[in-house]
């Protein structure tokens, strides 16, 4: 990637929070804040972007804000480039000369840091545990933004995510923000990536260690992993679930200066991680589980038995959703009745969950609720 212009070099470095300290002509010299990371490194630029040697110099500069910033040159360059990015890299361990890995394994990583990045996207506008096959809109829109690179090493996989979302119709503003905001999407997706990582791999040590079960990761909360982003942490090392680290540097344009963290995840810690996921897409059935609600949907090929949609909560949980019954001829026929009428119905069984579907199987009662008189 090209050396970039003056004008955004500098523009950056503001934005960045490097502050102006001398201007003689022919160099200006750049600062951070005392006492931030890297405030003794001082950075040089030409003056003018015509000089001869513009490249070099400007490359020299680029060096001393990565170490500055602890990035790489490449990161900063395409943070500039992009108008703000963040990065989050895999470096993986195959048994292979540098720079080659076995094609099972390079699948596995990209097919994972997609899952990844959209499964962190869609979380961020909804907290359930199994996400829908179907993922929004704005979540598919912004992995297709992001960029996947490699970098000099074993083998590293380079993740470019734009802060900014994607806007046809917004103006143009240079690339750059022109003024601090909250954080932006694309900030909101790397720290969903960050926090998640880090909360998931901590549980699975202590899974591993005993202290633990693996019944925690059903546990809700705002870091609490969901089943499609396990599963991507779980299948980033490959089939053979080889160790990785994954280091995640953020871009000091969202108004953040965080210095970049690395995970080391461990083969044990990737199967746990999978076998996570599949725990929240077949959690463990709930025996005698009564529901109370209306028919949404009736549906059978022919006389006799069908299946029912009932929308409504749950005796345990207190949060409605929608539960699949079994119903034989007698039982359809009344979930007919209160579909017509929109009456409330009362039905008991065994609950069982396979990704977002909750069925009461099987079911051992069903009745319909009376209307309630006029007046």
């Amino acid at each position: 990637m090209g050396i970039p212009d003056l004008g955004a070099f500098i523009g950056y470095l503001r934005m960045a929070g490097w502050s102006l300290q001398d201007d003689d002509g022919r160099t200006t010299l750049w600062t951070r804040e005392p006492g931030t990371p890297g405030s003794d490194i001082k950075v040089v630029l030409p003056a003018r972007q015509e000089v001869r040697d513009y490249a070099d110099r400007a490359y020299e500069a680029l060096r001393a804000v990565a170490a500055a910033e602890r990035r790489l040159p490449k990161e900063v360059i395409t943070d500039i480039s992009s108008g703000g990015a963040d990065n989050v890299a895999i470096r993986l361990t195959p048994d292979a000369p540098p720079g080659e890995a076995p094609l099972p394994l390079f699948y596995s990583a990209v097919s994972g840091l997609r899952n990844y990045v959209v499964a962190s996207a869609a979380a961020l506008s909804s907290d359930s545990l199994v996400l829908p096959h179907r993922r929004p809109h704005r979540a598919e829109a912004y992995a297709a933004r992001t960029r996947l690179s490699t970098q000099p090493g074993s083998f590293v996989l380079s993740l470019t995510l734009p802060l900014a979302e994607e806007q046809p119709d917004a103006p143009d503003e240079g690339g750059l923000f022109k003024e601090a905001t909250a954080r932006p999407f694309g900030r909101r997706v790397t720290w969903r990536m960050l926090t998640t990582a880090r909360r998931a791999q901590h549980l699975a040590q202590q899974v591993s260690e005993g202290s633990r079960p693996l019944t925690a990761f059903g546990e809700r909360g705002p870091e609490a992993a969901n089943a499609t982003e396990l599963a991507a942490l779980g299948s980033l090392g490959g089939p053979d679930h080889e160790l990785y680290q994954i280091r995640f540097a953020l871009s000091p344009l969202a108004g953040e200066k965080i210095a970049p963290i690395r995970l080391k995840i461990t083969s044990d810690q990737q199967r746990i991680l999978k076998e996570a996921a599949d725990f929240l897409r077949t959690q463990k059935p709930r025996d005698n589980v009564t529901v109370t609600g209306i028919v949404v949907r009736l549906f059978r090929e022919r006389e006799g038995s069908g299946e029912a949609v009932i929308q409504g909560v749950d005796d345990d949980s207190g949060v409605e959703r929608r539960f699949w019954v079994e119903l034989d001829e007698h039982d359809y026929r009344k979930a007919i009745r209160a579909h017509e009428k929109g009456l409330r119905v009362i039905a008991t069984g065994n609950l069982k969950i396979r990704g977002n579907r909750r069925s009461l199987r099987p079911l051992s009662a069903f009745s319909v609720l009376p209307e309630k008189a006029d007046g």
